[in-house]
């Protein structure tokens, strides 16, 4: 019987239909083109039709639905009596746990608001909603062991307009958004005022700065017995907006440095208690803050947890994965370890090769089929060109892993300001992620584990060798990968070390500043078409501009 899971909130809608064997999963943004998914017609549901078609089945066949509190009506109105709705912060716990393939975890939930745990949706208020979550889950099902929550101030005169961001106390999210949007680091699209802070960004910026604003940040975020914390959203807003009111790239350096920093610490305090409350060595992380992969790094590193998975899809829209993983446990009786594991991130539809070919024959490239692939894009890469990579199903979640990529050597430096300069048309301050093979990667990072999402920073003890890889304070948000989760990429970083003596490649997201990360093979095409890339792979086809 099909489950098809929903999520979002005010942003990031997105949908993952399973059997039960596959799961199938594509954010909105991805099909409507429109960053974070603003402007959707979610009655339309693009990202509903798809997971559906993927799995050769239709909205009359679906057995369960299942949303969150935080999904808009609109989105599940087609559905809506048999929809089932749960809690946000265990949603996010389902798509962490269901996801890791561990056998029993602690799950910690952060994000800038989840549920209401008092009030309504709409009116006046008082209303407070949760913000921090922990969990032990185990075959038989997710159990909630600690709960943070603070007052949430929303412009809410209509239900329509909860879903929109607020201001929420005692919450590490937004703290760190009030941060990102003080800094001007922020993205407002179509049909919508409201404003979507780029947190990467920040983290980012954060090595820049220096700790003159550290102290003063700290005395926002009290640490409280028992893994709370105390946080009033208005005071954080004030004294961010006045910290930078200068306009000094030094003083918004320094905001980013003690932002991220006192963010680490709280999180690092809160994972301690975890630990303290279950005694468990496995922790999975979900949640908009789990996307600050320094932080995890420190997790991983600073407290008792021996293993760490965060979900790739850590934020809003990967709550449909967990809405999915609920359906298939709760309302199908699945027990919970037995479920479909991510052993990657590749939940895309499958888009034909007869597409691939007909976009490439209409765009006028030059296009062939080498017989040895990973060794003719290897040689590229070796002289320096940049490549467009475009394979297979896309990855769910905001990091480009290897199947919707632009390659390049991690070396010379200069490259990464190219990237940013002329290609991706960024900031220039932004850092590029390494690519290794999962049994190389100790050899240029301090790291005990796997990476395969991108969501864990680390050390990087070889810059020399990977200088544009190399984030400014030497270290890098790493992708390790294995033959099986990747064969082709696999194999072109073996051919690349052959030809150069350097096992990992530089691999951001295949996208300009502003726009979703392709999709299609038409999108792949397009954006080649604008970019100054090199080449192009589309599975085992090479395109070369005219």
């Amino acid at each position: 019987m099909t489950v098809l899971g929903l999520g979002g909130s005010g942003h990031d809608w997105s949908s993952c239909a399973t059997d039960g064997r596959e799961l199938v999963a594509v954010d909105e943004e991805r099909l409507v083109g429109s960053k974070y998914g603003l402007g959707a017609d979610l009655l339309a549901g693009l990202s509903r039709r798809a997971c559906l078609d993927a799995l050769a089945t239709t909205a009359e066949d679906v057995g369960h639905v299942v949303c969150c509190e935080l999904v808009p009506r609109p989105f599940y109105h087609s559905f809506r009596k048999r929809a089932t709705v749960i809690n946000h912060h265990l949603a996010h716990a389902y798509s962490a746990f269901g996801a890791s393939g561990m056998t029993r975890a602690a799950v910690l939930v952060c994000d800038n608001s989840g549920s209401l745990v008092t009030g309504r949706k709409d009116g006046p208020g008082p209303r407070e909603a949760e913000t921090i979550s922990g969990y032990t889950a185990d075959e038989s099902g997710i159990r909630l062991v600690h709960r943070v929550s603070g007052a949430h101030l929303v412009d809410a005169a209509s239900e329509s307009a909860y879903y929109q961001p607020g201001e929420t106390d005692n919450s590490l999210g937004h703290f760190y958004r009030s941060a990102s949007l003080a800094l001007g680091l922020s993205y407002t699209g179509p049909k919508t005022r409201y404003p979507v802070s780029e947190d990467g960004k920040t983290m980012g910026l954060a090595p820049y700065g220096d700790d003159r604003f550290t102290d003063q940040v700290a005395e926002l975020v009290t640490l409280l017995p028992g893994g709370g914390v105390s946080i009033s959203a208005g005071k954080v807003n004030h004294v961010f907006e006045r910290l930078v009111a200068s306009g000094e790239f030094e003083d918004r350096a320094a905001l980013a440095y003690a932002a991220q920093e006192v963010l680490e610490r709280a999180l690092v305090h809160c994972a301690n208690d975890l630990h303290r409350r279950t005694g468990l060595t496995d922790l999975c992380i979900a949640g908009g803050v789990g996307l600050n992969s320094v932080a995890n790094g420190r997790i991983l590193r600073e407290t008792p947890f021996e293993r760490v998975f965060v979900v790739p899809a850590a934020g809003d829209n990967g709550i449909s994965l967990g809405c999915a993983y609920y359906g298939l446990h709760q309302l199908e009786g699945r027990p919970l370890t037995g479920l479909p594991a991510l052993r990657t991130a590749y939940l895309g539809p499958e888009y034909p090769t007869a597409r691939a070919d007909a976009a490439l024959a209409a765009s006028g490239f030059t296009v062939e089929t080498p017989d040895d692939l990973p060794g003719r894009v290897a040689a590229l890469l070796a002289e320096g060109k940049i490549i467009g990579w475009f394979d297979g199903r896309s990855e769910f979640g905001p990091r480009a892993l290897g199947h919707r990529s632009i390659l390049a050597a991690p070396y010379p430096a200069s490259v990464r300001d190219h990237l940013n300069d002329h290609v991706k048309h960024r900031e220039w301050f932004r850092p590029y992620a390494p690519v290794v093979r999962e049994e190389r990667a100790r050899d240029y990072f301090d790291l005990d584990q796997p990476s395969p999402f991108m969501l864990i920073v680390a050390r990087v003890t070889r810059p020399d060798a990977v200088p544009a890889a190399a984030h400014v304070d030497g270290t890098a948000r790493l992708q390790t990968l294995d033959a099986a989760q990747n064969p082709k990429v696999h194999a072109l970083l073996g051919r690349f070390e052959e030809l150069t003596g350097c096992g990992v490649l530089l691999n951001t997201s295949f996208n300009v500043a502003g726009r979703p990360i392709v999709e299609t093979p038409e999108d792949a095409v397009e954006a080649f078409a604008g970019m100054q890339l090199d080449h192009l792979v589309v599975g085992d086809r090479l395109a070369t501009k005219a």
